[in-house]
């Protein structure tokens, strides 16, 4: 790896790895960030419906309520598990970006074998994890309405 040519070349193969890397870290702060949300919300419900629950007589407003939160906590935990599948399938994206990263320059550096077919595998299974995993943020999003839904019908 002597020349200009091909130590540019070395930073333009590496370079689609780490920005898809950097696409990950970014999708994964809101995705975690919305996951502990929605981990509250189950704990905050879970607890209401503990207290309703050492009522001896439950009146027909706090009837309504417990049945509602029940509703509720049936969807948070379905969007709660869409949001971890999200989650692990970007962080294994992530992973295979990485193992992209250092087989090419385990490539380039001439420790590794010169064909450029797995490094594109790689590349590849990385992006179909990053691909799972906003399918799974998509179908998430898609139910995330109804828990509201459940809070104002109650009323």
């Amino acid at each position: 790896m002597a020349s200009g040519i091909e130590i540019t070349k070395f930073i333009s193969d590496m370079l689609a790895p780490v920005v898809m890397i950097s696409a990950c870290g970014l999708l994964l702060l809101g995705l975690q960030n919305k996951y502990s949300n929605i981990i509250s919300a189950i704990r905050e419900l879970n607890e209401e419906k503990r207290e309703l629950k050492l009522t001896e007589e439950l009146n027909k407003f706090q009837v309504r309520r417990l049945k509602s939160i029940e509703k509720q906590v049936g969807q948070l935990l379905r969007r709660a598990r869409l949001n971890k599948n999200s989650i692990l399938n970007l962080y294994t994206g992530m992973i295979f970006f990485m193992l992209t990263s250092l087989f090419i320059a385990l490539r380039d550096l001439g420790l590794l074998f010169k064909g450029e077919l797995f490094p594109l595998i790689l590349f590849l299974v990385g992006t179909a994890f990053v691909f799972s995993g906003t399918v799974f943020a998509y179908l998430e999003v898609r139910i995330s309405f109804r828990v509201v839904q459940f809070e104002v019908e109650e009323e």
